[in-house]
């Protein structure tokens, strides 16, 4: 952060990358030279009835329609054409020392909104885990079925 200006952050929900990853993923983007003054966070909102992307249900180049507009306002600022952009409800800015605060921790952690209202309901989170393990026992079948090939006594 003092050689390069972590200009901005985006933060993608959960399942953006699905199938091969299911976690939500940032994207960093930095210039030279530095160092870091603030940085700019967008939080990417899920489309309404969504959970959460999926193969099914992938990430589309409108979803990132607000974002591009947005970071629009943010960059011309930083070039010196523009005023300050005002938060909104997943944009905002964290100046540096707030970063260097939390130990370089770059979460966005979107001030605008109560992050207690976005945990789903425990039934929710064991359907979930159910639905893991359904998955990890099929794979321990198969695997087995692989290693075996037809031998189950003679190991």
């Amino acid at each position: 952060m003092e050689d390069f200006d972590l200009h901005t952050v985006v933060s993608l929900p959960p399942g953006t990358f699905a199938p091969y990853s299911d976690v939500k993923t940032a994207l960093l983007f930095f210039e030279r030279p530095g160092p870091t003054r603030e940085t700019w966070y967008y939080d990417l909102p899920l489309s309404e009835g969504l959970k959460k992307f999926s193969k099914g249900n992938p990430i589309q180049n409108e979803h990132f329609d607000e974002a591009r507009a947005l970071w629009r306002g943010w960059e011309a600022y930083r070039r010196g054409g523009g005023s300050r952009p005002e938060p909104t409800a997943n944009a905002w800015t964290v100046p540096v020392e707030e970063i260097k605060a939390r130990g370089y921790d770059l979460s966005a952690h979107n001030p605008n909104r109560d992050e207690q209202a976005e945990l789903p309901h425990p039934a929710e989170l064991t359907a979930r885990l159910l639905e893991r393990v359904r998955e990890m026992q099929s794979i321990l079948e198969n695997l087995h079925e692989m290693v075996s090939d037809g031998n189950q006594g003679n190991e």
